[in-house]
């Protein structure tokens, strides 16, 4: 993952081959404002920041960009790495697997087959949600590589 905030934006237009000027044009929007969205001195615009995803062919770019832009989006959105097909996809298949065959699926339903969650199962049902975090993350990830390619 890219270093440094907000200069992420900077880091995939010069990896897609893009000067401020060309990306400016494309996107469209002013070489000043773009400089300062890739400096981090304001937030980039939704819209924008969708632009710059299609220009750049980075997926990677909007997850960042919601992490960066939305406490509540980074709330749900776990943090990813980007990465190859093949190396997303091996350990999304493996914790699949794993969550069935520690049958993750059927101490779900059992905590809510009645609509509470008491104290005994919370800690449980919290190891669970983490197992569930992971797989979300390794999906993510599969997505992002499925679109480079």
């Amino acid at each position: 993952m890219p270093e440094g905030g907000r200069n992420f934006y900077k880091i995939y237009r010069e990896q897609a081959g893009y000067t401020q000027e060309r990306a400016a044009e494309l996107l469209p929007c002013s070489v000043r404002a773009l400089a300062r969205y890739e400096s981090g001195e304001c937030g980039v615009p939704g819209d924008l920041a969708y632009r710059m995803v299609q220009l750049y062919n980075r997926q990677f770019l909007a997850v960042e960009h919601l992490r960066n832009e939305s406490r509540l989006a980074a709330s749900i959105i776990p943090a990813v790495d980007e990465c190859t097909l093949q190396t997303a996809a091996i350990p999304l298949v493996n914790r699949v697997l794993r969550f069935a065959e520690d049958h993750r699926d059927r101490q779900l339903m059992q905590i809510i087959e009645d609509g509470v969650i008491t104290g005994d199962e919370r800690p449980l049902m919290d190891d669970i949600m983490a197992d569930i975090t992971e797989i979300v993350r390794a999906c993510t990830e599969v997505r992002i590589a499925t679109k480079g390619e």
